[in-house]
């Protein structure tokens, strides 16, 4: 069949699919991380300034 990958790879695509799944999940989730802390230092600012 065409089109199909067999033989071994088939999973050396599914080992490089999870990698890459794994690599951009844990970059979202660095980047909220982040972007929460910001937001966070930012706020704590803001109610000290209203005291």
């Amino acid at each position: 069949m065409t089109g199909v990958i067999s033989g071994g790879g088939q999973w050396a695509y599914v080992a490089a699919a999870y990698g890459l799944t794994v690599l951009l999940t844990g970059s979202v989730l660095w980047h909220s991380w982040r972007a929460m802390a910001k937001a966070e230092r930012r706020s704590d600012a803001l109610r000290k300034g209203r005291k």
